[in-house]
């Protein structure tokens, strides 16, 4: 049940939508030195708009249609991993024609139709119906989106609390990525360089490491949200999922380390786990060698990705430099108080968009009010 004074509507009795076009590509004097922003769907980020990749001339502005600041963007095509994703205009710009455009009256706060279509970006998938493999949504299919709509002073100020764990949520990832790149320089520096200058062993990987086969591959589909053991995959988190299936543990006394085969994602896991469909190798270190140091050293040296294919035979192919085994020490030591800290913001990241995500279930319709 919605409050009293709330009513839910569909953004098509709020705004007429309307979408944006994509001046020739073969034309340059509709692209070079350009200076007015252009919005494509890769320039969305669910928030506000700051910046686009691209900007066009004013010939080309002569063909697209200008929108205000303000103006609430919704992407159309790409597939379930494009569609709905949203932007809110911080300046005037023209956009392209796989984006939706809402312009809202005085009686709507754009910010809290922003958030609501985030909430709900689930819902896109009733609309979209395509006979392609990716689908998509039309401009009818925005208009038909329902919302709930609370009176304008509501609407600011659900809008206004959601903005504070927004910019909570901002502030920690550019912490976690200036940890991440600070992380990285000091690998190469006090690894790579430092090898270089010094008297370190070398020794070919494949002499420091073997494959381990696991009991079973998980797929998706086993895939759980909660559970007794970690599943782990070759993509970018940590953990992937998880599993009550104690027979597809693969056993973990002294370390091991994953590597995605078609990612190039390297993880270091500590304790029992599940693997993840295909897709990565898993590596024990010979006894002789320190694993944690093997591990840092090939994050210190990564593999690239060259698309998607399988990058572990020029893995392989690699060198472990050795120094001192008291030096290996203080520098895993190192690194391990390095890596726990950005650890400890992605979590404090992912708490912050947990407490997001309850409040807007529970602000967004009516159950607690601001």
């Amino acid at each position: 049940m919605l409050p009293n004074e709330w009513k839910k509507v569909r953004l098509g009795d709020l705004t007429k939508v309307s979408s944006g076009s994509t001046p020739l590509r073969s034309n340059k004097a509709f692209y070079e030195n350009g200076n007015i922003p252009w919005v494509k769907t890769l320039d969305l980020n669910n928030g506000r708009i700051e910046k686009t990749q691209e900007c066009i001339t004013e010939l080309a502005a002569k063909k697209c249609k200008q929108y205000p600041s303000g103006t609430v963007l919704v992407a159309m095509y790409g597939g379930f991993n494009q569609i709905g994703r949203t932007g809110l205009l911080t300046f005037p710009a023209s956009i392209n024609q796989a984006l939706a455009a809402l312009q809202f009256g005085k009686d709507i706060y754009p910010e809290y139709v922003l958030h609501y279509l985030n909430a709900n970006v689930a819902n896109w998938r009733s609309f979209a119906a395509s006979s392609r493999k990716d689908p998509n949504i039309t401009s009818h299919d925005v208009e038909d989106f329902e919302i709930c709509l609370p009176t304008y002073s509501d609407q600011k100020k659900i809008a206004k609390t959601l903005s504070v764990w927004d910019k909570a949520i901002e502030k920690t990832e550019i912490l976690i990525k200036k940890k991440e790149t600070l992380f990285s320089s000091e690998l190469n520096e006090r690894i790579t360089e430092a090898s270089r200058k010094d008297a370190w062993e070398h020794v070919p990987l494949e002499k420091v490491v073997n494959t381990v086969n696991p009991p079973r591959k998980l797929q998706k589909e086993d895939y759980l949200n909660d559970g007794l053991y970690p599943i782990i995959d070759q993509s970018k988190n940590l953990v992937a999922g998880w599993t009550n299936d104690k027979k597809s543990l693969v056993p973990n006394k002294h370390g091991l380390i994953v590597f995605g085969d078609h990612t190039c994602v390297l993880k270091m896991i500590e304790s029992e786990f599940a693997q993840g469909a295909d897709g990565i190798k898993i590596l024990s270190v010979s006894d002789k060698y320190c694993v944690k140091f093997v591990y840092y050293s090939l994050l210190a040296n990564p593999i690239i990705p060259e698309g998607y294919k399988r990058h572990f035979s020029s893995l392989m192919l690699k060198d472990i430099c050795f120094p001192s085994n008291e030096r290996q020490k203080h520098l895993v030591a190192y690194f391990e108080v390095v890596e726990k800290e950005i650890n400890l913001l992605k979590q404090q990241l992912e708490n912050y968009k947990k407490q997001k995500q309850g409040l807007m279930q529970k602000l967004l319709t009516g159950q607690w009010r601001v």
